[in-house]
């Protein structure tokens, strides 16, 4: 298979709606759009490149085959018998195991066209989606972040020896490698009581998303959700107290492109958690930049792009910050794929027409 005289080459899903904003945005330029999906990559059917072309990677989506060959690549045990099961959590690091090996592919197939010139490098992309590690790449640039507790959770009972000796009575729990709040717990304890704050809900033994927030005050429970998420690869961080708008809770997705902070989102909540896909509200930033003051927009605007250049190899990048009861901002996750925020626009583009008129503008040679 050969690409004759295309500018811009997709890898992604056919069914991916990430794909198809990318390709109106450049069915409007007149641009020719072509899709690699990841069955190929997989297959090794990969195009020769004969003309310089841009490669956008976009996310693998959520077909439930496609994820459990990503699996079957991480060395999963039993991945092909595994049946679809609406919203339960499966351990991340096989998934994550085999997503480098894709991305390694992309990166070799890069390499083996050297017309080819990524948007968001391969190697750019599996740092992003692994948390642990790419907030100690920022904490070693000197870029705030929450303070990482414990690197990895060993064992419910481990934790809580570790807050009762510090006298830390707040944390959040991330998985490494998970994405739209999937296992991420709030957790307090206090007087020999514990409160867990999370999307997962416990069901039948097993461990499901939800939408809606769930709150667990039973230190059974509790225990038995931690101890069924540590297989995902747990780090704990310290939990930082939002500044607060409307009395909700606020941070900000805010989409770099280009070097720039060209998009920004409040997310608002009543919660702890903030994901927009959670039900929760989607602010306007000119109504809290009124309330705040402009600095400190600008303070987490700055901080957003210091971060993805710290990363380096991301043309663009959704990066969460929070800006802390006492006004210091930080960076709590940033996104390789964060960049579909939708009916947002920016001097009348939306994020994706965004980004093409930036990589189509930007000077010969650079990112």
């Amino acid at each position: 298979m050969k690409i004759q005289k295309k500018q811009f080459l997709t890898i992604g899903a056919t069914d991916s709606r990430r794909v198809q904003f990318w390709n109106k945005a450049l069915q409007q330029k007149e641009i020719s759009a072509n899709l690699l999906t990841y069955q190929q990559i997989i297959t090794d059917t990969l195009p020769k490149i004969t003309v310089p072309t841009a490669l956008r990677i976009t996310s693998t989506g959520e077909n439930f085959d496609l994820w459990k060959s990503i699996l079957k690549i991480g060395d999963c045990p039993h991945s092909e018998e595994l049946v679809f099961e609406k919203g339960l959590i499966y351990p991340n690091p096989y998934w994550y195991r085999g997503w480098c090996k894709i991305l390694q592919r992309i990166a070799d197939f890069i390499g083996e066209n050297p017309l080819l010139q990524p948007i968001n490098s391969p190697a750019s992309i599996q740092l992003a989606f692994h948390k642990l590690k790419c907030q100690q790449l920022l904490n070693e640039q000197g870029i705030q972040t929450p303070k990482i507790i414990l690197a990895r959770v060993a064992s419910y009972d481990a934790l809580i020896e570790k807050l009762q000796k510090e006298k830390i009575h707040q944390v959040f729990i991330k998985p490494y490698h998970g994405s739209s709040a999937s296992g991420v717990m709030a957790f307090r304890q206090a007087n020999g009581k514990q409160m867990l704050y999370t999307t997962i809900q416990l069901k039948r033994g097993k461990l499901y998303n939800n939408l809606r927030l769930q709150k667990y005050h039973s230190l059974t429970q509790i225990k038995t959700i931690i101890n069924k998420m540590l297989p995902s690869d747990l780090m704990v961080e310290e939990w930082i107290r939002k500044k607060t708008f409307q009395e909700k809770s606020v941070d900000f997705r805010i989409l770099v492109i280009n070097g720039k902070a060209a998009f920004i989102v409040p997310r608002m909540s009543k919660h702890f958690i903030t994901n927009l896909h959670l039900g929760n509200e989607k602010g306007q930033v000119e109504i809290v930049k009124q309330a705040w003051g402009a600095a400190l927009i600008q303070a987490a605007k700055t901080l957003a792009i210091k971060a993805v250049n710290a990363i380096g190899g991301l043309f663009y990048a959704g990066v969460d910050v929070a800006i802390s009861a006492k006004g210091i901002p930080y960076i709590l996750e940033v996104n390789a794929f964060g960049d579909m925020l939708l009916n947002i626009h920016q001097d009348g583009l939306t994020t994706y027409e965004y980004e093409l008129k930036e990589w189509i503008n930007k000077p010969a040679g650079s990112i």
